[in-house]
This record gives structure tokens, C-alpha cells and sequence, in this order.
């Protein structure tokens, strides 16, 4: 998946309202669909495809690659934005928290 094509994706979770997490729920379910009907697989640190991935865990991993390809760019205020909507995901679906190396 281009890092275009994941932005698009992800747009809707971005645009979320930040008191709003009834609107983040449903945004993590649609882009969580989305990213299914174009084939998106997590991997598992083996490289092979993870088996059992709930959407929230999904576009979480969507979300710190999206931050990754952001970082390249240099574009570290939206890094910031995406890694904070990563962590509200995580509350909402009580994620275990990693705390972030880079």
C-alpha cells in the first residue's frame, strides 16, 4: 500500500473530533473495512500475516506506519497528531501501552 493510499484511509480517523469517541469508533470500523477489502494484513514480527487482529489493533498499525512515512518526510507535527490518535485508539479498545522509542 502506497503511503498515499494509507493517508486516504486513514483521513476519517485524523478528522475525528477529539471529545468525539463515539464518531473514533466508527471511523476505526470503516477504515478497518476499508483496509480489508483492499487486502492490508498486519504483520507479526516474523514477517508472516497475524492471525486474530481486531480492527482497533489493525489501524493501529496502520496508523504508527502512517507516522513512520510521515517522520521520513519530516513532517513531525502531523507525527505527533497521528501517534495521539493511536494512543486514544488503544484507551478505547484498552490496548497494552508501548511506550514509543525513536
Amino acid at each position: 500500500m502506497t503511503p498515499r493510499l494509507l493517508a486516504e484511509l486513514l483521513e476519517p480517523i485524523l478528522t475525528a473530533a477529539d471529545d468525539d469517541e463515539e464518531a473514533l469508533s466508527e471511523a476505526v470500523n470503516l477504515t478497518a473495512e476499508a483496509m480489508a477489502a483492499l487486502g492490508a494484513t498486519v504483520l507479526d514480527p516474523d514477517g508472516k500475516p497475524a492471525r486474530g487482529v481486531s480492527d482497533e489493533r489493525a489501524v493501529v498499525a496502520a496508523l504508527n506506519t502512517h507516522a513512520h512515512n510521515l517522520m521520513r518526510d519530516g513532517r513531525l507535527d502531523d507525527v505527533v497528531e497521528a501517534l495521539q490518535v493511536a494512543e486514544r485508539i488503544g484507551r478505547l479498545a484498552h490496548l497494552p501501552h508501548h511506550p514509543r522509542t525513536v
